[in-house]
């Protein structure tokens, strides 16, 4: 009942902004979709926005799986920890065993409750931070794989002088410091992980997010790692996101400076350079959102970035580039269309938790005396409605509810064939 990320490329086509000649369509004409994140325990969130993509004529929903959520999904100790003198002894407590469990819950209540438009993705895969301290003092390779690594830098080098200049003129103390990073067992252990969960899970979406990474070494780890999903695991599926510049992590405010004229522009063609030299298929970028946004707390978006940089990527790739909006519980609006995806996590999270806290402080007094009708079931159930209505009007607020109706009537090409339409080509990559 998942939608493959063929079917998933299908629907952003569609629900692209721009008009053939790249002219933008008016606001009324443009939707954006929402991606749900899905924490631990995946039960009664996962079922709220099966409930809720299944409503009405059918909505299309991304729900998202972090590298944490995963973890956590698997027992990680570390994550839910067990009682004292207890110990967890399943040897799958890693975030490839959480990821395909999480993605098998989900395909099963995108079956039960007949909606299907539902996408899994993957979202925030963290690449090992970049500590030139400690790279210092790793053991350096001197045969062939420091040598490659270092090759990749000064390729990726090469390419980025036209559009950063001195920004991508680092020295050979730096370049070889993170031709170290790229063979270092961290990130070796990362890149694993992460092809395994694509290859065992097969997610329409995966964001790879690189935003503590130095420019250089985001497009050479961007590159990489796409390069590794399409012809390593062989998957031409997946749409893969990457991520230029930070756009933040759970509770950090980050400085946001809007750009405007020639800086703009140059900003814009950084990021379509990027996005050639990676062959990324969606793209996230600073827009001003923070994550984890409170109650009554408003971030408005920059949507004159947005119109610039949509629109250069779709002139120099011919098609529309989605982007990811980070932090979007916090949007003030949603700018339809030029956010491709929506990603909301706090406003789901605070409404089922709120929904249930409400429920015991309600019946309080008949919990303490141990009456069985306000236990059990009733508890979770007001969690459960509170997802799905909250997702509902998130579908709203994107105006991508309803949407069955027309994706019924427009996804008729088979995956196999939307596949080999962008398999030997993604946008300009591994140009030289």
């Amino acid at each position: 009942m998942l939608l493959t990320g063929a079917q998933l490329r299908q629907i952003f086509a569609l629900t692209s902004p721009f008009a053939t000649n790249g002219q933008l369509k008016p606001e009324s004409e443009r939707v954006t979709l929402l991606a749900a994140n899905a924490n631990f325990p995946f039960e009664l969130e996962m079922r709220g926005f099966a409930m809720a993509a299944a409503a009405g004529q059918g909505s299309p929903i991304i729900v998202q799986l972090s590298h944490n959520a995963a973890e956590a999904g698997a027992g990680d100790p570390g994550k839910i920890p067990p009682l004292a003198g207890v110990k967890h002894y399943s040897p799958d407590t890693n975030v490839v065993r959480g990821a395909e469990l999480a993605a098998g819950q989900m395909a099963r209540w995108a079956a039960e409750y007949g909606a299907p438009f539902v996408a899994v993705s993957l979202d925030h895969f963290k690449v090992p931070n970049y500590t030139p301290a400690k790279l210092k003092h790793q053991a350096e390779d001197d045969g062939l794989g420091l040598a490659v690594a270092l090759e990749r830098v000064r390729h990726a080098v090469s390419y980025m002088q036209t559009s950063f200049g001195e920004q991508a003129s680092p020295d050979v103390a730096t370049l070889q410091l993170y031709a170290l990073y790229l063979i270092s067992p961290e990130y070796i252990k990362f890149k694993r992980d992460f092809l395994r969960v694509v290859e065992r899970v097969r997610p329409a979406w995966g964001m790879i997010d690189t935003e503590l990474l130095p420019p250089v070494l985001d497009f050479v780890v961007t590159r990489e790692i796409t390069d590794a999903v399409r012809f390593g695991v062989g998957n031409h599926e997946i749409m893969v996101e990457a991520e230029f510049g930070a756009t933040g992590t759970d509770g950090q405010a980050l400085d946001y400076r809007r750009l405007t004229g020639a800086d703009l522009d140059r900003f814009a063609a950084q990021v379509v350079s990027f996005v050639r030299y990676t062959g990324a298929d969606a793209i996230a970028y600073p827009i001003g959102m923070e994550h984890a946004a409170k109650k009554g707390q408003k971030h408005e978006p920059d949507v004159r970035r947005l119109e610039v940089v949509q629109s250069a990527l779709f002139k120099a790739f011919g098609r529309y580039i989605p982007f990811a909006q980070h932090g979007g519980t916090g949007a003030a609006k949603v700018a339809r269309g030029l956010v491709g995806k929506n990603n909301i996590n706090t406003h789901f999270l605070v409404a089922g938790a709120l929904a249930m806290a409400e429920y015991g402080l309600a019946h309080i007094d008949g919990i303490r005396a141990g009456d069985k009708k306000y236990c059990g079931a009733a508890v979770f159930n007001n969690y459960l409605q509170a997802v799905a209505e909250a997702a509902l009007s998130k579908l709203e607020e994107t105006g991508s509810r309803n949407l069955g109706t027309v994706l019924r009537h427009s996804l008729s090409v088979a995956p196999q064939a939307a596949v080999a339409s962008v398999a030997g080509k993604t946008p300009g990559a591994y140009d030289e």
